[in-house]
């Protein structure tokens, strides 16, 4: 079986198994050292507790290591850099907040040792008692009891072998992970945090790499779906002029009509180039661009219905180019007597239609047109289909997302989106107020030995206030650590940009 041979599940055992005699042993030399060198240092100028601190900064990388090559996590040194002489040196180690992390990272590995042993004995304790139930009903006459199961008869013993063998692969996995609370406990306290002034430096060369990429596609798209149909419109224009004039008929009306389609296709090249939308899309919403839309086409169209409220840019931009694309299409290749458009709101989606009578047969993955629709509508988190079946017109449907723009809406109605300073502080908090609630349980458990062992050394009740706090403690770190808030730059990767 695949997990005999797992090797990171065994090794996480290894390092749960051996985190309370490795706690214990550092509570001791920490302890002793301390009380020690407290005691003495005012004769001896502080030399033991800095003999001390380089000692636990040993213990530290020590720790670094184990959880490298048993926990499969890489923790590397989060010490400051330290220059000049001796004394600046040993300043430096001592204002550096890495040095006491590590301390306080020693001492709560007692309680935490405690509850990783406990964890140990509990989910492989119970499999590995059934695996040897008939070795110790073989070696017992009486029989002998394996949890609640009474092992007394020899088939009694081969279930119970049946049932360790089944649920041991099950407690492994379990124990691996339950090491990984101990390992992100170890992360955050044997490493340093992002810098809020290096995440918003990394944040805003991110940001500008993804925001030119995305103009760029920006452009690439709007120059297809916008001045290039207005110039489609021109070139069928000045066709149909040049058809009347071999006619010897007056075509005074057709050139002039794509004279000002040239004209308004050279205004939004420059609008397009100054990253601006199409104006009148910009100025007085969708309804007004799609009936500018919908009169530059040369085949007959009908308005059906379109939305007189606003939108968010990009829904309205989108929606926008879906339908000069659709109907650009209808004018190329459709050969339709007429077409209509219908885009309207239902719910909490917008809902757009273009359909032709033309001679159908239009297939997305054929066009480049349809394709780029496609991409656009999904990165929106839209859908777009086509139903265009030989012979009986093309309907083109496409839904997107319909919030309608409110700026009076409250932030936490929207979903606050933080920007990447903000998202570091607010870890940073977390982590220290972890930090606190893990020293607090540290002093609080190391207290309650010291009382246990000065009375007596009888039945070790600290053990139920260190397992049911170091449970919380637990479920604190989990909140902490996998409650991120959501920043910009998440977002962007969630949309593709």
């Amino acid at each position: 079986m695949a997990w005999t041979v797992d090797a990171r599940s065994w090794k996480r055992i290894v390092y749960l198994t051996t985190a309370l005699p490795l706690g214990i042993a550092y509570f001791v030399v920490i302890a002793a050292g301390l009380s020690t060198g407290l005691g003495v240092s005012v004769l001896t100028f502080g030399l033991p507790i800095v003999i001390m601190m380089w000692v636990w900064r040993l213990l530290a990388r020590l720790e670094r290591f184990l959880a490298s090559r048993l926990l499969g996590v890489e923790l590397p040194a989060p010490y400051r850099p330290a220059e000049g002489g001796w004394f600046a040196r040993l300043a430096s180690r001592l204002g550096d907040p890495a040095t006491w992390k590590d301390l306080a990272y020693l001492i709560v590995h007692l309680p935490l040792g405690i509850v990783d042993f406990t964890a140990v004995a509990i989910l492989l304790g119970l499999p590995l008692s059934l695996l040897l139930a008939p070795l110790l009903y073989w070696s017992v006459s009486d029989g002998v009891d394996v949890g609640l199961v009474a092992v007394d008869s020899a088939p009694v013993a081969f279930g119970a072998f049946v049932s360790g063998l089944l649920l041991l692969p099950i407690s492994v996995r379990a124990t691996s992970a339950f090491a990984t609370l101990h390992a992100t406990f170890a992360r955050m306290m044997l490493t340093a945090p992002t810098d809020p002034e290096v995440a918003t430096l990394r944040s805003s060369q991110a940001r500008i790499i993804a925001a030119a990429d995305a103009e760029r596609r920006r452009l690439e798209r709007d120059l297809h779906d916008g001045a290039q149909q207005r110039l489609v419109a021109v070139a069928l224009q000045l066709r149909m002029a040049r058809d009347r004039l071999e006619r010897g008929e007056d075509a005074l009306d057709l050139v002039s009509v794509a004279a000002d389609e040239a004209r308004t296709a050279i205004g939004e090249l420059r609008d397009l180039a100054r990253g601006i939308h199409p104006a009148v899309l910009t100025a007085r919403g969708l309804e007004a661009a799609l009936r500018d839309v919908v009169a530059r086409v040369p085949v007959p169209v009908d308005l059906v219905e379109a939305p007189a409220e606003r939108f968010p840019s990009t829904i309205e931009a989108t929606a926008y180019f879906v339908v000069s694309e659709a109907l650009a299409n209808v004018a190329k290749y459709a050969e339709a007597e007429r077409a209509s458009v219908t885009v309207r709101r239902d719910g909490d989606a917008l809902c757009i239609e273009v359909c032709d009578d033309g001679r159908g047969g239009a297939d997305p993955a054929a066009g480049s047109g349809l394709r780029g629709l496609l991409d656009r509508v999904g990165a929106l988190n839209g859908t777009l289909t086509v139903d265009s079946p030989a012979g009986e017109g093309t309907r083109i449907r496409a839904q997107l997302p319909a919030e309608i723009l409110d700026d009076e809406q409250p932030p936490q109605e929207r979903g606050i989106v933080y920007d990447e300073r903000t998202a570091a502080i607010m870890r940073l908090r977390r982590r220290r107020g972890l930090l606190t609630h893990a020293a607090i349980f540290g002093v609080v458990q190391m207290a309650l030995i010291i009382v246990w062992a000065v009375t007596g050394l009888g039945y070790f009740w600290p053990g139920w206030t260190i397992f049911g706090w170091g449970l919380i403690l637990a479920l604190h770190a989990s909140l902490a650590i996998l409650r991120q808030p959501i920043t910009e730059l998440a977002v962007m990767r969630e949309q593709g940009v």
